[in-house]
């Protein structure tokens, strides 16, 4: 999946998610040339379409969020940021958009931060 995120992204993390089950699997990328960018994938591996939405912010308030949201039977993503040192990445998965049951809801900083 990194040829997807494009020249120069190195594979930083991976996630099952929602744990051993893996529901989906969360790939975080970074780019550690100027500007530092970071990178983020989110896997579907249920085999059927579910509604997902992957969100990468950058550590800058005022700087805008890159989103990719829809009905996906493979991924969503890539969504990318620049400034992306400590972005914070948001990973959902639910039946459907109108579901109130996450099947997924992962958010944490892009590693190496805590």
């Amino acid at each position: 999946m990194a040829n997807l995120c494009g020249a120069g992204y190195v594979l930083q993390y991976a996630e099952q998610l929602p744990d051993s089950r893996r529901f989906g699997t969360l790939f975080t990328y970074q780019k550690n040339t100027s500007p530092f960018s970071s990178c983020a994938m989110f896997d579907n591996n249920l085999g059927t379409a579910k509604y997902m939405k992957l969100t990468l912010c950058p550590n800058q308030l005022s700087k805008p969020c890159s989103v990719d949201e829809g009905t996906f039977s493979q991924y969503a993503g890539p969504v990318r940021v620049t400034d992306g040192m400590c972005a914070e990445v948001t990973a959902i998965m639910k039946n459907s958009k109108s579901s109130t049951t996450a099947l997924i809801d992962r958010r944490f900083a892009v590693p190496p931060c805590n």
